[in-house]
């Protein structure tokens, strides 16, 4: 929590930004990295519900139609879908992501009062799970809840997109990195890559703080 308030103080303390923006934004296409064991894929890459997030960044223009800022964001990734089709309760957690991040901006030359634009982000995602992993042991015939933690990693972004009067609308292809660290019964530990990737649905607001 330290880091988070840190990184939001140093984001909304940055003296000489001329932009504000606020965003909202739901992914349209999303999936997790499957976590596999013994050869059976613990989750499938699709995800079982609507996910979103809201984003606070600055900005300043460092060169005509260049600018460049700091991001902040909240994401609430969708758990991922089972795949055991047998019984509902065995299955990979999902995570939610508190990415913190430089953001740069290109923006082009206005088009009937609209200007498009395209947009990077690059920064390091805080990683926070939503539960821990449910496993059916077919030896047993019982479900097991096994530790789980998810570690945090890179987070990337890019895409295109659209201001009017202030308004702004984008589609942005975005990855936040991390793996996912599972503790069997036995003390049988294991590590894999549990990446989260999505095409989002921006919009967005700026505020001109010059």
């Amino acid at each position: 929590m330290k880091k988070y308030l840190v990184s939001f103080f140093i984001l909304s303390n940055l003296a000489l930004a001329n932009n504000l923006y606020l965003k909202a934004e739901g992914d349209l296409n999303s999936k997790y990295k499957v976590f596999k064991t013994e050869g059976e894929g613990l989750n499938k890459k699709k995800t079982d519900k609507f996910s979103y997030g809201i984003m606070l960044e600055t900005t300043k223009e460092i060169y005509p139609n260049i600018e460049l800022g700091l991001g902040l964001a909240y994401e609430k990734h969708g758990n991922p879908k089972t795949t055991f089709s047998y019984n509902e309760t065995s299955k990979m957690p999902g995570y939610t992501s508190v990415p913190v991040y430089t953001t740069l901006k290109y923006n082009f030359n206005k088009i009937n009062n609209f200007i498009p634009y395209i947009k990077a982000d690059l920064g390091y995602s805080f990683n926070h799970k939503n539960k821990d992993c449910k496993f059916y042991d077919s030896e047993n015939g019982e479900v097991d809840t096994i530790k789980t933690d998810i570690k945090n990693g890179l987070y990337y972004g890019f895409g295109v997109g659209l201001e009017y009067n202030n308004f702004s609308l984008d589609l942005m292809y975005k990855v936040n990195k991390a793996k996912a660290k599972l503790t069997f019964y036995d003390n049988v530990k294991e590590k894999k890559d549990y990446d989260y990737s999505r095409i989002t649905l921006g919009f967005g607001y700026k505020f001109n703080i010059e």
